[in-house]
């Protein structure tokens, strides 16, 4: 995945629900990409840390001792969800 790919994903995980967000059909089409990248895993590791990374958009630091993972976990958890997401935007169109 290329920075500007990873870049997009990273913003549209933040954009996710925001409330004027998914009006257009490229926003919906991150969304369900989104949706579609955390229920893959069916982990709650990772469907924590995207709830609290990116909805309610708390710092690594906080994420991290919330969850009690050490940062390596943290940074593979959230890099497959950046790749996994960026698969499914990808084919959705999206990126």
């Amino acid at each position: 995945m290329t920075r500007e790919q990873s870049k997009a994903t990273k913003q549209a995980m933040q954009r996710y629900g925001t409330k004027q967000w998914a009006r257009n059909p490229v926003e919906r089409s991150w969304r369900a990409a989104i949706e579609q990248g955390v229920d893959y895993y069916n982990d709650p590791l990772r469907a924590q840390l995207f709830e609290l990374r990116y909805v309610q958009n708390r710092t690594e630091e906080d994420v991290i001792e919330r969850l009690h993972i050490g940062r390596t976990t943290y940074k593979k958890a959230q890099q497959d969800l950046l790749s996994t997401i960026a698969v499914y935007a990808a084919q959705r169109g999206a990126l």
